[in-house]
């Protein structure tokens, strides 16, 4: 299992792999790279995975899929939030079913398709914790306040 994250080798490799072709194509994916850390990081709860990694997945999901937020803007509020909370929320296991994963990314031919994966993986992945939408969408309310939000969300 991978050290920081509730996953095989295998699995950290393609993110590893999913990671590098983003940075080789960083004018085009740039803005794709936290949708991508996010769903990993949605993804891959529990023990070894601190829990800032799913309450910071889940809240970029959430900023980025329910609000239109740029990679830049949650990048900004999981920052925010790090700087102020020592504690995260425990957000339960996702619901079962075929989701997309990492590997689904991995088999991108071009940049475009690429993007397009990702956003469908980030979409499925935000899918598969739909039992816990409306708790993460409270709990991100509560920590960003409205002033904060349009603060970040400028970022």
């Amino acid at each position: 299992m991978a050290r920081r994250a509730n996953a095989s080798p295998a699995c950290w490799h393609l993110h590893t792999q999913v990671l590098s072709y983003e940075a080789e194509h960083l004018a085009r994916l740039g803005r794709y790279h936290q949708l991508t850390v996010d769903a990993y990081g949605a993804q891959h709860p529990g023990a070894p995975s601190p829990p800032i990694s799913t309450a910071f997945g889940l809240v970029g999901l959430y900023l980025a899929l329910e609000h239109d937020w740029s990679g830049t803007a949650v990048r900004a509020a999981h920052q925010f939030l790090a700087q102020r909370h020592s504690t995260w929320p425990a957000f339960r296991r996702r619901a079962d079913g075929p989701f997309l994963t990492v590997a689904d990314v991995a088999g991108a031919t071009t940049p475009d398709d690429h993007a397009s994966r990702v956003q469908a993986w980030a979409r499925s992945v935000w899918s598969s914790w739909a039992p816990e939408h409306a708790h993460v969408g409270s709990w991100a309310e509560a920590v960003l306040s409205p002033e904060v939000r349009a603060r970040l969300r400028l970022a």
